[in-house]
């Protein structure tokens, strides 16, 4: 098995699957069908298809295939910007597991810190962030590193982002790069120094707008907007903002395509994901 962890990404698709022998076609049928559906744009059509694939998995009482359709599920959820519905997906999915003795869940803490996240929920996010963060899997650990920064970031802890962009600064995967440049940023601003802050936030507004991580290039809008504020450029900072405001009202309302997640990962046939 083969496993893409890309975050935000193509945290653009998102779906876990684990292979092996003996497959239920109608399980395989269903996460087939809603993985196709997530990576066009059409989370709402994925969900239902994770819904069934559960379904199966639970029929079949097969532990990974649990995991991964309880995984893809609350991950689509959490693109249709249903927080609270993800955490209850993955309620359900963690006692299912726990029943059956299967331990290999930090997968699911990384959705469930994301969820947490949307909900504002910083002291709860930080914490499942931490737990992916002891997973042997670099790619969840990447994103787990990238949450709990975003976290520490949003509380002013210098001290903690400090450590979390540490973390991310080796990685040469495109995805942790570009999440490394985001708290980057937020740690320049937190350190009093909004002109590097609002660079390297306006380059990563372009980077994350060219990967079509529109969630991602929204709150790097919303960091330069607060580095103009630091540096009293009041205009700039409205116009940025105000650039936030509209991406994210016209995506809410379903006009345009929904493109990202706060974490997500890619899958393939007979290999395995934001």
């Amino acid at each position: 098995m083969k496993r893409m962890i890309l975050l935000c990404l193509v945290m653009a698709s998102c779906s876990s699957v684990t292979k092996g022998p003996d497959q239920d076609q109608a399980y395989e049928n269903a996460m087939d069908t809603g993985r196709s559906a997530f990576e066009l744009g059409h989370p709402d059509q994925s969900e239902s298809q994770y819904r069934a694939a559960m379904d199966r998995a639970l029929i079949r009482d097969d532990a990974a295939q649990i995991h991964d359709a309880g995984f893809n599920l609350a991950t689509a959820l959490l693109e249709e910007n249903k927080p609270a519905d993800a955490l209850t997906a993955l309620d359900r999915t963690g006692k299912a597991l726990k029943l059956r003795q299967y331990s290999q869940t930090s997968e699911l803490e990384l959705v469930r810190s994301a969820a947490l996240y949307r909900q504002h929920d910083l002291t709860g996010s930080e914490a499942s962030a931490l737990v992916a963060l002891q997973s042997p899997d670099v790619g969840i650990r990447n994103r787990a590193a990238y949450l709990a920064g975003l976290g520490a970031s949003d509380q002013g802890d210098t001290a903690q982002l400090t450590r979390m962009e540490a973390l991310l600064a080796p990685s040469k995967e495109p995805a942790a790069m570009l999440d490394h440049q985001d708290l980057a940023a937020r740690l320049a601003l937190l350190n009093h120094a909004p002109a590097l802050a609002l660079e390297q936030a306006m380059s990563l507004t372009q980077k994350r707008r060219d990967a079509q991580d529109y969630e991602g290039m929204r709150r790097a809008l919303l960091v330069a907007a607060q580095a103009a504020e630091a540096q009293g450029d009041m205009n700039t900072a409205a116009a940025l903002r105000q650039q936030e405001l509209s991406s994210r009202s016209v995506q809410q309302t379903g006009h345009v395509e929904k493109a990202s997640i706060t974490v997500s990962a890619v899958s393939a046939p007979a290999a395995a994901i934001r």
